[in-house]
């Protein structure tokens, strides 16, 4: 390449400390627990597309069918069967306290639902 091909960029960019966030005057910041349950409501709110929504709710039944028929089937040691009870009873805590938020509760109980389907087939 010749020199006349070439040109040189130069980006500025400004210290981060001088950065704040910025909030549009109609726009009042939302409290944390507000931000939270809306977060929680993003994630487990099912796909929109139809093509997602099918995959979704294979997933939902088939990876759990997949970890209960290894977990029965396959001589896994058992300080991992332990860890993996732990988990699931962590696991449990936290969904009983995401049951409390009414507007999840609804499709929580039909993923749990997914899920159980699933284990049930493994088995």
């Amino acid at each position: 390449m010749d020199g006349k091909d070439q040109q040189q960029i130069t980006v500025d960019i400004a210290p981060t400390s001088s950065h704040k966030r910025l909030i549009s005057p109609n726009q009042e910041p939302q409290p944390r627990l507000e931000q939270f349950r809306r977060g929680w409501e993003n994630a487990l709110a099912l796909p929109d597309n139809l093509t997602d929504l099918l995959f979704d709710i294979t997933a939902s039944i088939a990876v759990p069918a997949l970890i209960a028929s290894c977990w029965s089937s396959l001589p896994i040691p058992y300080f991992i069967r332990i860890g993996g009870v732990v988990a699931l009873a962590v696991a449990g805590l936290f969904l009983w306290q995401l049951l409390e938020l009414p507007a999840v509760r609804g499709i929580l109980i039909f993923r749990l639902a997914l899920f159980t389907l699933g284990v049930i087939l493994g088995l």
